[in-house]
């Protein structure tokens, strides 16, 4: 399988940006949200040349329920660019959310987001991306939320079936839907029974981690990979079985907890007996004493 995750250094040419991937033991990226094309095909080549995969291009947080009729389209519009761009560059998937019922911003909890129309308007919505972008390489993916769609792996499971496209695949971050003590407690079962339902469709994941608040009134918690409850043994020995592999993205942790979550991940898969890809020129020692600021890749 092939682990990615963010970057130190900002505004670093791409070829510098093979070689820190290189020292963190990736052998899969996110793609740089670069604007300038000759600057994007410049990305494209020097990861094609190292043999890393471009493995997410992110279109996050972009509401596509927005009651703004101007603003749902201005959105539309954008993800239908990013997804352009995405599959210019080879990218394997271009990860959306799922939209929340409100007028400007997203994310607002709100139970209309679970609503017959929101199902129906997402299905709309995600056809036409798909029909108009008519990608060739890249899936187009939503992220799973408690909060919105889709919640679960059924519902991302008729979701799937509505859109009943070709390039529209499966996202895995289980950390987003574990959201109940059941879940929390049950969290293994639960990942077995999302590979389960959604197996054939998965194309990327998240590593990220969770903890509860143990208390009447019950508060999960995100938090870095390694640092939480989610049972990684059957995480990574599920991403194994399918083929091909998903790629495994680290995701939302700071610069100084990334040298625990990549020991973590690491002694976890040589105890497991899985191996990254291209990770034979992994240098543990690009952590230490590190002082640049953590982002993801945007080169522009």
């Amino acid at each position: 399988m092939r682990l990615g995750g963010p970057i130190f250094k900002k505004d670093v040419d791409p070829k510098t940006a093979v070689d820190i991937h290189r020292k963190l033991g990736f052998g899969a990226a996110f793609a740089g949200w670069i604007e300038d094309e000759a600057k994007r095909k410049e990305f494209v080549a020097a990861f094609e040349e190292a043999d890393i995969t471009l493995a997410e291009y992110g279109s996050y947080c972009i509401n596509i329920l927005d009651t703004d009729p101007k603003v749902r389209e201005e959105n539309i519009q954008q993800i239908m660019t990013n997804l352009r761009r995405a599959d210019e560059m080879k990218v394997r998937c271009c990860v959306i959310h799922g939209g929340s019922v409100q007028t400007g911003g997203w994310g607002a909890v709100n139970r209309e987001n679970f609503s017959d129309k929101s199902f129906d308007d997402t299905i709309a919505i995600v056809q036409r991306i798909i029909d108009e972008v008519k990608p060739s390489t890249t899936k187009l993916v939503m992220e799973t939320e408690s909060y919105l769609l889709p919640d679960s792996p059924q519902e991302y499971l008729r979701i799937i079936k509505a859109v009943d496209r070709e390039q529209f695949a499966v996202h895995l971050d289980p950390v987003n839907i574990t959201s109940s003590p059941r879940r929390f407690y049950e969290n293994g079962a639960f990942i077995k029974e999302c590979f389960y339902v959604l197996g054939p469709w998965i194309v990327s994941c998240h590593a990220k981690d969770t903890n509860m608040v143990d208390h009447a009134s019950v508060e999960i918690t995100e938090t870095f990979v390694g640092d939480g409850a989610i049972d990684y043994d059957v995480y990574l020995k599920e991403i194994v079985k399918l083929e091909p592999n998903p790629t495994l993205m680290i995701e939302h942790l700071s610069e100084a907890q990334m040298k625990q979550g990549l020991e973590f991940l690491f002694a976890k898969a040589e105890a497991l007996g899985i191996e990254f890809e291209k990770s034979s020129e992994r240098d543990p020692s690009i952590l230490d004493g590190a002082s640049a600021e953590y982002f993801a890749p945007h080169l522009d």
